[in-house]
């Protein structure tokens, strides 16, 4: 980590909206930043035996003492202090070595061995966000991996099963004919994603277009419009291998929470038929079973369905979705959606306003969820968590919203 600015000593201490005492978002401000946030682990005298780091070193004062300990510690990335006077050559010492200073107000609240977020606004307490920051990842990695739960992250948020299609299809295009393959396929994919300890797993079922299985090899007929053609719950009888590689998972890792996300919704009746296959399978105690809102007919529909189907969550798909409300090829070249427009953000904000008014849970997907402002009205919107991409900027930014924001939702 490289230390870019410093911020002069004589300003005063002003902070952001404050929380109570047990907030995630500590009273703080970062006087030597970083160019990249990070998590790290507090500690307070020696520094603990054994741990890989990143450290954060927590002293009353800024003395000389200090800085050497940290500049000789490389795996101490920050120090966070409680008394906002001391020499301008121990900051610069720190600055130079490429070592955060955080300024704590109340610096008693660091709590030894818990983890902390270090960005440029101050700190947050990774262990006590009251909105969950969930990862969305289509393919999990060893690095992948690592990286979530350096940060808490500790539960897959968003798995889309097609991706785990694609790779298949594209080395045996064969497989797309056989439910057996298919089903051994998944089976081994999600095996493998529950093997890493995930403590939830939500799963969305596959939805590929026709356009789509073309490009991996798959000759099927050719649409006109694919994106508006023949996926998802329109051919639901393709998902049985998918049910079937989710029930194997679950009878080797009954301890999993498995949630499964139906796509491409566009009646109430797709919904109820695909519950009813779950259901058929022995599914329907065992898994959360959602739906992810692309197509703008659900718009509607979604009252009903809720006071009906009662989903474990609403999961708002906006790549689809504005592409289908805006009436826009989503792979076209020449058009393109803003996804910020004031039409798009209104349909969001009237989604979760209804799933909010119906305590069912909901969530964003999508470029939207990248937006700081878009981030900071979903928390308080009663969005249900965050989900970040295996990126330490967004994960930083998801954190951030989440606790500045999910405390005064939770207390209003």
């Amino acid at each position: 980590m490289t230390v870019t600015q410093s911020l002069p000593l004589d300003l005063d201490l002003t902070l952001s909206a404050r929380l109570d005492s047990g907030s995630a978002s500590l009273p703080s401000r970062t006087l030597v930043k970083t160019d990249l946030p990070f998590a790290a682990t507090a500690f307070r005298g020696a520094p603990p035996a054994g741990d890989a780091g990143p450290l954060l070193l927590v002293e009353q004062s800024l003395t000389f003492s200090t800085v050497r300990t940290a500049l000789d510690d490389p795996r101490i990335a920050g120090v966070a202090v409680g008394e906002k006077h001391f020499a301008d050559h121990a900051r610069k010492m720190l600055q130079e070595g490429g070592k955060a200073l955080v300024l704590v107000e109340d610096l008693p609240a660091v709590r030894e061995g818990a983890r902390y977020q270090v960005d440029n606004d101050g700190l947050v307490d990774l262990d006590r966000l009251p909105l969950p920051v969930t990862a969305i990842c289509s393919y999990m990695n060893d690095d992948n991996e690592a990286l979530y739960k350096a940060w808490n992250i500790h539960d897959v948020g968003y798995f889309r099963l097609k991706f785990c299609l694609f790779q298949l299809f594209a080395e045996e295009p064969e497989a797309f004919y056989s439910e057996e393959r298919i089903e051994e396929y998944l089976t081994a994919s999600v095996a493998e994603l529950a093997a890493r300890g995930w403590r939830r797993i939500r799963l969305v079922l596959s939805d590929p277009t026709s356009a789509e299985l073309r490009e991996t090899g798959i000759e099927v007929a050719e649409e006109a419009n694919p994106e508006l053609g023949v996926r998802g719950p329109r051919i639901a009888d393709r998902w049985w291998p998918e049910l079937r590689a989710i029930g194997r998972v679950l009878e080797d890792h009954p301890e999993l929470r498995i949630d499964v996300s139906i796509p491409f919704v566009s009646t109430i009746a797709e919904f109820q038929h695909v519950a009813a296959m779950f259901q058929e399978a022995g599914l329907d105690e065992r898994v959360g079973l959602g739906m992810t809102l692309e197509v703008p007919a659900m718009l509607y529909e979604l009252p009903e369905l809720i006071e009906t189907c009662r989903p474990a969550f609403v999961a708002v798909g906006t790549s689809d979705l504005f592409a289908l409300l805006n009436g826009v090829d989503r792979s076209s070249d020449q058009v393109k959606v803003d996804p910020f427009s004031r039409v798009n953000r209104q349909v969001v904000d009237h989604i979760c306003e209804i799933a909010a008014k119906h305590g069912v849970h909901f969530f964003v997907c999508g470029e939207l969820r990248r937006n700081p402002e878009t981030l900071r009205q979903l928390a308080s919107s009663g969005c249900g968590e965050l989900i970040a991409a295996a990126s330490v900027v967004e994960i930083a930014r998801m954190n951030r919203a989440a606790a500045q924001y999910g405390d005064t939702r939770s207390a209003a």
